[in-house]
Parts: structure tokens; C-alpha cells; sequence
């Protein structure tokens, strides 16, 4: 057995963990708070001189060649070694505590001076974060070692360092012991990832300092501090400013201890759960409108900047988003920082995940009974506590905490016994968590109840027991590539139930390893085992730009809801914590694209209340294709959009008489002749396959009846039924077309190859004076056939034709589940603008209630409504497609007029896309025209 395999030695002459802080050499400095102006704060990061080994048993004692690589940073983001990309499987045999003999080893190396004033203080080395395992050498001398690679490790170095030059060695294992628990769903990526600094300490200065507070006071286990509100002591907290995530007021408590200042930001609130299973804020009833977050980033990994965080919570703000689950360990303590000063509400999670123990022989089991399983191994009970206990006492002092969690998909076993015990004890003010408890019916000290990808029924049914826990949906809505689908359902219940406290989106961004600008995932580097693109999971893109489903996001937990009477505006603030006095509300009233009325409110509404306000406003006695009220609520942004259909009546279409059209019936086609036009339908194939109006050719090719999608990610599943169907190898066989006065009617059926008919149906196009084309479908699916992914015609037109306008859903794409983030209106847009770079190419672009698209001179609409997607990639191209430099563009942009396109959901990892928003009708009437612009 290696040293880094033995259970026994976790750690050598590590300190015990302490709060996190930094020690400033003035008050004003300390008051001031920016680290890198305290003469006691060294930052080690840099150019450091590296060197790899393939086997740790290869480093020899003195190193001759080095290499140089920045800190923080993962090796294989620098060419060494490769990114390998696994979610359940262990990279290596499951045969804990051993790891392959064959142990990758990063050397780092770096020197650094200290003077006389830090030499005649303690000297402390403190590492973030390590990945796996590290051996510490201050001047060639051997100082210690340390497992964890997210927790803090920190050494007093002071007995090796001296004034003037020193040297800095650090061997970075791949693997130890430690790893069976860090099995997490990312890129396994190795080295110091994280901040390396040293702090000049007095030899007798406080060490662990903590600070515990209540709505009324602040307690500091040092005597000697002082209190500011900003830059203004205080003396009094009577009427103390409460903290909570909306206003995220914080106190400043400098703490004086021998010549040093330690600040620590305070905010004041208390944490728990009402009768009725509520999680209270201040008393006050919160619901989570959470994410979960990895650190990653497509070029630098695991490291993830100050100013990176940072813009990215900032983005999380934009969505609404109000709490962080910190998957699926703690993040570096200046996250922290970042979200008590912005405010999110935070479950802080344990560096421990085993999920590849339900791998270990094949197939997938959580068989906790077995002794296998080392949850539940005494052997490994230090391994599991010091880890929850090294995070508690790191990020105790945080008011954005809320949860402690004891780790993500472990399975179940009496070394969860004792974290919980622990950490209930060590800390009442806050709710223990772990959703493995679930394996064991919840039969244990968790404070809240949590699921992951509970469906919809099955969370109203928690929400109906008798267990007045709150229910907490750590995982939920997965948004792997389209997506997230079903998240507006979700909170319909999640509102209607008062412990049904909410849930963490999975999750916040694409994992990916940018190569030569194209964004690669699982296999791309060669992995033994991976989980090919299921890293790419993101709300948001790797870039950490938003996509539809971010929006989609953004409307279900936005903080207003409104509805309109006659001219009688209903708003309820669904703030905890803010009076929508400080937004503005701007309504409009909008005619057929057209804004005819439109005024702003100032609401003064107080959290979780409702008001009523008339509009001043008179409706139109019709329109052509509808009316609405937009509501937007605005601060420095748009915080919340809503949309209402209006009671105007709309105006029928005119129709037109037959009139003088000439029809040539030929052998495999009929043309039809009128004033300036062209049209020439194909019998055979059953539909049209030019349309020359003004000498100017429509049509690319011929028109076709699809109904197949470039699958999804959250179609995984699903797509292997529709593949079973073959209806992405259709063959659409006409039996009979004929010519009956101005009307072709054409009977047909589509059919998988090697499959029966899946759909019969009969089109009529009826053609009338002016040119106009009324198609009208009705079909017939069978009864056993699964449902569809889409049904529609695919009109390939000329490319050298950009825009296009259509009154419908928009701008961004949306589908009949996911399409709260989109308001019905006039819009224009391009094939090109239209495309949505997801990671691997898939269906994109829709866009649902459409009545109008104006397009080649052409303009396609309905009485009722269609869905349209215009691309200028084929279905089949998106099919073939695993990454976005693998697309072509088609010759012809594609034009599709869709009856439907099934929802999206999240079944990529979440239930099946519910009932509502399949195409599984077995009887369809579908109508639209064409004419000439």
C-alpha cells in the first residue's frame, strides 16, 4: 500500500480548519477589504516550474528539466495528460482504497522571498484547492501532505522558511484514496486549481474566529472587535438591518487581535421551517429558485476567477435565479464572499460523491445492504466526517449558507449517520441535507426531504403527506442541450403547496474542453470509459451566454403574476423581501404587432401581496390577427415579461372564388396556369414542386409531408422509439391523386422503412384566383404508434433569400412547453439568426402560434395558428452532426410548417415529457395557405 492509499494517513501536519478570513495590518485596510493590501497576505500564484511524470514512482529526487505552467490551473488544460470526462463510472477498478499503480504526478515548483518582518512572525501556506492529493517541501524539506481536493489546506511553514529566497515544491498526485470520494459528474482534471498564498501571522493571534448571529445580535468568540454599518462603527443593533438574499445587507465585524485586523462580513438572519413545512427566512416564507453549479470553465478548467464568478452570479441574478447548490462540493471561500455581498441563498455541499459503487458490477444498484458500499465502512469514517467537517468550520461564518449537504449520490450507510449527527450539532442555525437519505425512506436527522427529477404527480403527493419536512428538489428540469422544458410546471405546484420549497435547477453551464474553437466533451479525448456529451448540461452555454431555455427559466421564477379583467390589471408580488415600488411596470396594448396604447406603473405593493389597477385603455372593435397586453416589469433590466390575449374579435380571411385558372393534367404532373404565376404539382410525390409567381421561382425542390426532428438531448430516450419507428427513414407513398375542379386531393400514408404505416392521411389543395393555395391535412395515426416529434411540410426555398417576417412566438426559439420567456408579436428574423450553436447539433428554431410568415414573397398563413422553423440545416444534417464544425450548410434554406413539434421536457435525466405537449392525437385536421405577398 502507498502512503496516498492509507486510510489513516488523510493528512500530516495539516492545521485543523479554521474560518476563512485574512488578516489585514491596519484598521483602515481591514475596513476597506481588498486582500492583496495587507502586508500579512502573500499571493503565491504565477508562472511556477512544473514537471510531469506518467508513474509518481518516476520522479526522481533531483528534477533538471522543468516546464513552466500558470497556478491556479489543471494540467491537462496545458497538454499534459488528457481531460477525461465520466459521471458514474470510476475511472480506474472500484478496489477502494487502492488507486492504478500507474499514478500520474505533477511537480511544482516556485520560489518566493519573504523579509524580516514576515520572518519574525508564523508563516502559514494555505491551498484552496488541490486535485487529488498533495506532498508539501518548503527548501527541500518535507513539511506535509493532504487529501481533498475542494477543502482548504493549510501548514505552518514557519520553521522552514527563511529571510530572503526560499524554495517551494509541491508533488500533485491524480489519484488517492480520496478520490473513491470525488466520483462527481465533470472533466477529472488534476493539479493546484485554486489560490496558494501565504499569510504572516502573530505567533499569538486568534486562530478559529466565529461569529454567530440572530435577528437581534452578533456574538464573536473573540472579546476584542468592533462593529461598522459601511464605514460607520456602531454601537447599537436595536433595529438591525435584516440580511436575506433580495437585500443583502451586510455588517462589517473587524475582529483586533494582537497587531492584526480581521474583517468578516456579517449579515443577521435566522434560519427555519413553520408548522405547514415552510422554509422561513426572518419568519418570512421563501421558495428556492435555485441552480447548481460546478466550477468549470472551457479553457482554464476547474479554475474559476474572482471576476469570473462573480459575472456569472450577476447572470444568475438576471434569471431570477435566488439560490446556489454548490455541486458537488464547496466552491472557493470567495464564492462566499460574492453571495452574501450580491445575495443568493446557498447549500453549501461536501466534497463527497461514490455514485460508480452502483457500477461496480455492471449494471446500476444502489445495493446500500452491501458491504461494498464504503458509506458504510468504519475504516472509511474519518475519510467521510473530516470532509464535512473541514467545510463547516471553513464556511460557518457565511449568513448566505442556509443548508449544510453531506454530499451528492452516495448511497446511504453509518459514516452518513455520524456527518449528519455532527454537523446538526456543531451548528443548529442551519438545515442539514442529503438526498441519499431517500434510499432509507428519510429515516434520519435530515431537516428537509430531497429528491432529484421527482416527477410533477410524485412531488404533489410529497407535498399531500403527512411529513411536515420541507420538500426540496435538489435536482430538477434537467437542461442538457434544448432545454429545460418542464420547468413552468414545476412551479405551478411548487407555488401551490407551502412545503414545496423549491428546487436547484441541473445545471448552470456546458462542461466542455474548448479545442481550436470548437467545444469538445466525453470521447473527444479518448476516455477508457466516459458519458460522451452529458456534460453538456448547461443553463447556460459554456460562454455563459443565455439560450432560450435560460429565458424559460428566467419566467418561471420571475416575482410577479398578473392577470387582466376588462381593463382591471391584478399584480401580485411574489418578492419575500422587496415592494415592486422599485421596479416600474410598463404595459402595452398591442394590435396586430402594432403598440396603440401603453402606460407605466409604479406599484406599491408590499411582498406577497396583491393590488388591482385600471388601465386606461379602449379595445379596437377587431383585428386581423390579434390583440394583447404585454406587461414588463423593469429595473436595470427586464425582471419579469407577461403576455394576455385580449377579446377582440378577429377578422376572417377573405376568400376567392375559383375564377379563370387553367389546369393542365399531365402523366406526373398538373400544372396551374393564372395571372403571373406558374405552379406545377407533382401526382406522383403528391405535392408541389414549383411555384413561379412574377417569373421568380419559390421552390428549391419538392414540398414534403416529414414528421422527424433532429433529436434532442432531452429526446435520449424517446428517440429510440421514434429510430424503432424509423421515422428518420420514411418513405411517403401517394395512392391516388386527382384533379376535382380548382382542388387536388391526394391520398397518401407515411411509413418507417421495413414498417407498417404509421399515418394515412388525405391533403387537398385547393387553388384559388388570385394564386392563393389552401392546403388542408387530415390525418389518421395509428393507435399503437409512439408519439410523434413533429408533423409538417417542408418547403425548401432559394438561399440568396435572408429575412423573413412572421407573426407568431418570438424572438428567441420557442416549443408548446417551453414557450413562457416568448410573447406573441410581429418580428423579423434570418435562417442564420434563427441557429442555436448547441454543443452537439440538434432540433432548434421553433417557433409556436403562428398565424403569419412572410417569406420569398411569399407569405404562408392560418385562421388558427401553425408552428414554423426556418433553417439553413437539414433535419438529417442535425441528426448526423456530433459537434457544431461537423454541420454543413443545405444548398436551400428549409422552410418547415408544422401542425405540431412535440414539447422538449427534460427527460435527458428528468421524468417523461408530460402528456400534454406530446403530438399524440390519432385524428388531425391541419389547414394554412399560401399567396403571394
Amino acid at each position: 500500500m502507498r502512503s496516498y492509499e492509507n486510510l489513516n494517513l488523510i493528512s500530516e501536519n495539516r492545521e485543523p480548519q479554521r474560518s476563512y478570513y485574512i488578516p489585514y495590518d491596519t484598521l483602515e485596510k481591514a475596513i476597506e477589504g481588498n486582500k492583496y493590501d495587507s502586508k500579512y497576505y502573500k499571493l503565491l500564484n504565477g508562472q511556477w516550474d512544473f514537471a510531469y511524470f506518467e508513474r509518481d514512482i518516476d520522479v526522481p529526487d533531483i528534477i533538471t528539466k522543468w516546464d513552466k505552467i500558470p497556478v491556479p490551473s489543471n494540467w491537462q488544460m496545458h497538454g499534459y495528460d488528457k481531460p477525461y470526462y465520466t459521471n458514474v463510472n470510476y475511472p480506474y477498478p472500484v478496489d477502494p482504497p487502492y488507486v492504478p499503480d500507474d499514478n500520474p504526478c505533477g511537480v511544482y515548483a516556485v520560489d518566493f522571498n519573504l523579509d524580516t518582518q514576515w520572518i519574525n512572525r508564523d508563516t502559514y501556506i494555505v491551498f484552496e484547492g488541490v486535485n487529488s492529493c498533495f506532498y508539501l517541501y518548503v527548501n527541500d524539506k518535507y513539511v506535509g501532505h493532504s487529501q481533498g481536493s475542494h477543502l482548504q489546506s493549510e501548514f505552518n511553514i514557519s520553521q522552514f522558511v527563511n529571510e530572503g529566497n526560499n524554495k517551494l515544491t509541491v508533488k500533485v498526485l491524480k489519484w488517492c484514496a480520496g478520490s473513491y470520494l470525488e466520483d462527481q459528474d465533470f472533466f477529472r482534471l488534476s493539479g493546484i486549481f485554486r489560490d496558494v498564498y501565504l499569510l504572516s501571522r502573530d505567533k499569538e493571534s486568534a486562530r478559529d474566529i466565529e461569529i454567530t448571529v440572530t435577528n437581534k445580535n452578533i456574538f464573536v468568540s473573540e472579546k476584542d472587535f468592533v462593529i461598522y454599518d459601511g464605514k460607520n462603527k456602531i454601537t447599537s443593533l436595536d433595529n438591525p438591518i435584516l440580511w436575506n438574499a433580495e437585500k443583502p445587507h451586510l455588517y462589517t465585524v473587524i475582529v483586533k487581535s494582537c497587531s492584526e485586523y480581521i474583517p468578516f462580513k456579517v449579515g443577521m438572519r435566522e434560519i427555519g421551517v413553520s408548522g405547514k413545512g415552510e422554509l422561513l427566512i426572518n419568519g418570512i416564507s421563501v421558495k428556492l429558485k435555485g441552480i447548481n453549479r460546478h466550477d468549470t470553465h472551457p479553457n482554464l478548467g476547474h479554475y474559476t476567477p474572482y471576476e469570473h464568478m462573480r459575472a456569472e452570479l450577476l447572470k444568475m441574478k438576471e434569471l431570477n435565479i435566488n439560490c446556489i447548490r454548490t455541486s458537488h462540493y464547496p466552491p472557493t471561500p470567495e464564492f462566499f464572499n460574492l453571495c452574501d455581498e450580491l445575495g443568493f441563498y446557498v447549500v453549501d455541499e461536501t466534497d463527497i460523491e461514490i455514485h460508480g459503487f452502483t457500477s461496480r458490477n455492471t449494471g446500476y444498484e444502489y445495493d446500500i445492504d452491501n458491504e461494498d458500499w464504503i458509506c458504510g465502512q468504519k475504516q472509511w469514517k474519518n475519510a467521510f466526517l473530516e470532509r464535512v467537517q473541514r467545510m463547516v468550520e471553513r464556511d460557518k461564518n457565511h449568513p448566505c449558507i442556509i443548508m449544510w449537504s453531506m454530499g451528492n449520490e452516495s448511497g446511504y450507510g453509518s459514516n452518513h449517520d455520524e456527518m449528519i449527527a455532527w454537523t446538526k450539532n456543531r451548528d443548529k442555525s442551519r438545515l442539514a441535507h442529503y438526498e441519499g437519505s431517500g434510499l432509507i425512506n428519510d429515516k434520519c436527522g435530515v431537516d428537509v426531504v430531497s429528491r432529484m427529477y421527482t416527477g410533477i404527480e410524485d412531488m404533489e403527493k410529497f407535498a399531500k403527506n403527512n411529513d411536515m419536512r420541507p420538500f426540496f428538489l435538489c435536482e430538477y428540469s434537467h437542461s442538457m442541450g434544448n432545454g429545460p422544458g418542464d420547468v413552468w410546471d414545476y412551479w405551478q405546484k411548487i407555488y401551490q403547496y407551502p412545503k414545496l420549497i423549491g428546487g436547484c435547477v441541473w445545471e448552470w453551464a456546458d462542461h466542455t474542453v474548448e479545442v481550436d474553437g470548437v467545444y469538445k466533451y466525453g470521447g473527444d479525448f479518448g476516455e477508457a470509459t466516459h458519458d460522451h456529451n452529458f456534460c453538456c448540461d448547461g443553463l447556460v452555454f459554456a460562454d455563459r451566454s443565455f439560450k432560450a431555455g435560460s429565458l424559460e427559466v428566467k419566467a418561471a421564477y420571475q416575482y410577479i403574476k398578473t392577470c387582466i379583467e376588462g381593463n382591471k390589471l391584478t399584480v401580485k408580488n411574489l418578492y419575500d423581501f422587496t415592494n415592486l415600488k422599485e421596479y416600474t411596470l410598463l404595459w402595452k396594448i398591442v394590435c396586430d404587432g402594432d403598440v396603440i396604447k401603453s402606460g407605466n406603473l409604479v406599484c406599491d405593493i408590499e411582498p406577497h401581496e396583491t393590488k388591482v389597477y385600471e388601465l386606461d385603455f379602449i379595445l379596437p372593435e377587431s383585428c386581423k390577427l390579434g390583440c394583447y397586453l404585454d406587461i414588463s416589469l423593469l429595473g436595470k433590466y427586464e425582471v419579469a415579461m407577461e403576455q394576455h390575449a385580449l377579446d377582440v374579435n378577429i377578422q376572417s380571411q377573405e376568400n376567392y372564388s375559383a375564377g379563370e385558372l387553367q389546369f393542365i393534367d399531365e402523366k406526373e404532373s398538373i400544372k396551374i396556369i393564372g395571372t403571373n404565376f406558374l405552379y406545377t404539382f407533382n401526382k406522383h410525390y403528391g405535392n408541389f414542386e414549383s411555384i413561379v409567381i412574377d417569373g421568380e421561382e419559390k421552390l428549391a425542390a419538392i414540398t414534403k409531408l416529414t414528421v422527424w426532428r433532429a433529436p434532442t438531448d432531452n429526446d435520449r430516450n424517446v428517440k429510440h422509439q421514434w429510430c424503432g419507428q424509423n421515422f428518420n427513414k420514411m418513405f411517403s407513398k401517394v395512392y391516388d391523386c386527382r384533379l376535382e375542379g380548382n382542388r387536388i386531393i391526394v391520398e397518401g400514408s407515411l411509413a418507417g422503412i421495413s414498417r407498417s404505416p404509421f399515418l394515412r392521411f388525405n391533403n387537398i389543395f385547393t387553388i384559388l384566383s388570385n394564386g392563393e393555395i389552401q392546403v388542408e391535412f387530415e390525418g389518421k395515426v395509428k393507435e399503437d404508434c409512439v408519439y410523434l416529434p413533429r408533423l409538417g411540410f417542408e418547403f425548401q426555398i432559394p438561399k440568396k433569400n435572408k429575412r423573413f417576417k412572421y407573426f407568431g412566438m418570438g424572438p428567441s426559439e420557442n416549443y408548446i412547453d417551453m414557450c413562457h420567456h416568448s410573447k406573441i408579436g410581429m418580428y423579423e428574423s434570418s435562417a442564420k439568426e434563427e441557429y442555436v450553436p448547441y454543443i452537439v447539433p440538434q432540433e432548434h428554431g421553433n417557433h409556436i402560434k403562428t398565424k403569419i410568415i412572410e417569406i420569398v414573397g411569399l407569405k404562408f398563413s392560418t385562421n388558427k395558428e401553425f408552428e414554423f422553423n426556418v433553417s439553413n440545416y437539414a433535419s438529417e444534417m442535425l441528426t448526423k452532426a456530433m459537434h457544431t464544425n461537423e454541420l454543413k450548410e443545405n444548398e436551400n434554406t428549409i422552410l418547415r410548417i408544422d401542425y405540431k413539434n412535440s414539447g422538449i421536457g427534460s427527460n435527458s435525466c428528468g421524468p417523461e415529457l408530460l402528456e400534454q405537449y406530446r403530438l399524440k392525437e390519432k385524428y388531425i385536421s391541419f389547414k394554412f395557405s399560401i399567396s403571394k405577398l
